[in-house]
């Protein structure tokens, strides 16, 4: 091995020392500047060192709006439960009062027994509904009605019309119409309405005639007292059809062809709520099954329903009944067969309502009640519809002895006067609106989540509150 002479050695170590010297080191006159031995090195390996880029300043990115929570129910209010698998079960309901009621019909047919007939509780929640979305009109009414005597939205004469129902069935007779009847001219007939006055719109401005024929037949109408009769032509379709009549009279009054398969007529305008009156006496809610599901989606065709409410059982219990196996498979077939006719709709199950009995000289509520609001709650469920509980929100045990003593109801215990309809109806069309307050709020929230970031106006100015 080689050896490195001394002298180079030496001189080594002195440079290395003097690349520790301290930069103003002096030595007499002279300043010693230090000496870096590796200088070369280092420059070359910081030349091809990347210059360090700028630390940006990043903002942290804006929070989006927490949704808000869902509007509690009110101390002493009955809200409506909500079965559907999403929280959706009345969605199509309220977007269509908010989005189609200015400008055209959204329709609510309200199925049911003895309980609404005669419009008694129908028609204050019609008037309600038109009162906060428009509207002018009761919209469905049958060609016959056994309650036209007392009926006071409208009034209603017929004669020469045979009718079909649900409860006494005629398997010869014609198809049965979403109403739950049908109904056949005979000779020389004849069907009147006429406005009523303060309960119903001042004049007719849009009436529909709902048949079905398959041949090209004519009726004749009149309009207002003195009218002469005129004809409108009604196409022979083969399958449901509404021939469209513009009014704008009080009083309408119809000659029919003879044989021809007639449904109802409604009265109605361009726009606003409208809400059918599908009562029959004595139906526990089987009747439904007596309309087959093709009629209802030929019905809902034309009239687009966004509620369907289903107000039963009535007709179901006794006193003391306590099994409720052979009702309860039979209505929710009901149910399905109303959600399949009518795939547009909002569903609403609206529970019992209180009955009294007799019992040690007074008068108490049915015990079987609250059996039956759990059956009815439990179909909902497993429909996967929305139900109400009537009978909660008219004050459970004793209601209805309170709304007879009161001169709401009828002293058999069971029926409503027209001052209970209106008590009743403000109740289901107050927890409707609370419903459709709560989707306002769903609809704020969700549309200030999906807001650009730095906006924070949500739209709300443009949305109605009840």
């Amino acid at each position: 091995m080689r050896q490195v002479p001394l002298l180079t050695l030496l001189v080594v170590i002195c440079l290395v020392a003097f690349s520790f010297m301290p930069a103003d080191l002096q030595w007499q006159e002279y300043a010693l500047k230090p000496v870096n031995i590796l200088s070369d090195i280092q420059q070359d390996t910081l030349a091809v060192l990347p210059p360090a880029p700028p630390v940006a300043k990043v903002k942290p990115p804006a929070e989006a709006p927490k949704p808000e929570k869902e509007l509690p129910c009110p101390k002493g209010r009955t809200c409506v439960e909500d079965f559907d698998a999403k929280g959706e079960g009345l969605t199509r309901f309220m977007k269509a009062l908010e989005e189609q009621a200015p400008n055209e019909p959204v329709r609510v047919a309200f199925f049911g027994d003895s309980f609404i007939e005669g419009d008694m509780l129908c028609g204050y929640f019609r008037d309600t509904l038109q009162a906060a979305f428009g509207g002018r009109g009761v919209g469905f009414v049958p060609l016959t009605s056994p309650v036209a005597n007392f009926r006071v939205t409208i009034r209603h004469q017929f004669r020469n019309i045979k009718t079909y129902s649900v409860l006494q069935r005629d398997p010869s007779g014609p198809a049965l119409g979403v109403s739950g009847f049908s109904f056949v001219p005979e000779g020389d007939n004849q069907v009147t309405y006429s406005t009523s006055q303060p309960y119903g719109a001042s004049r007719f401005d849009r009436v529909r005639v709902f048949y079905k024929s398959s041949q090209t037949s004519e009726l004749y109408y009149s309009l207002g007292k003195g009218a002469g009769s005129q004809p409108a032509v009604l196409e022979g379709h083969g399958r449901l059809a509404a021939q469209t009549l513009t009014a704008g009279a009080g009083k309408i009054q119809f000659s029919f062809p003879k044989g021809l398969n007639m449904y109802g007529v409604s009265f109605e305008n361009n726009n606003g709520v409208y809400v059918d009156n599908f009562s029959i006496r004595g139906n526990s809610g089987w009747g439904l099954l007596g309309v087959s599901e093709d009629m209802y989606r030929q019905f809902n065709d034309l009239q687009h329903y966004k509620l369907v409410i289903l107000q039963y059982g009535l007709n179901v219990i006794q006193p003391n009944t306590q099994q409720l196996g052979w009702y309860v498979p039979k209505m929710m077939s009901a149910i399905e067969r109303i959600k399949k006719g009518f795939p547009e709709a909002s569903i609403l199950v609206v529970g019992v309502s209180d009955r009294s009995t007799r019992k040690d000289g007074s008068y108490v509520s049915f015990p079987s009640i609250p059996r039956l609001i759990e059956a009815q709650r439990e179909m909902s469920r497993k429909t996967g519809v929305t139900f109400w509980n009537l009978w909660e929100a008219m004050g459970g045990p004793g209601s209805m002895v309170r709304m007879v003593n009161a001169g709401l109801a009828n002293k058999d215990y069971t029926h409503l006067k027209y001052a209970g309809g209106r008590k009743i109806a403000n109740l289901l069309a107050g927890a409707l609106l609370f419903e459709k307050k709560r989707y306002d709020q769903k609809n704020s929230s969700r549309a200030a989540a999906e807001l650009p970031a730095g906006r924070t106006d949500t739209g709300a100015d443009s949305i109605r509150h009840f």
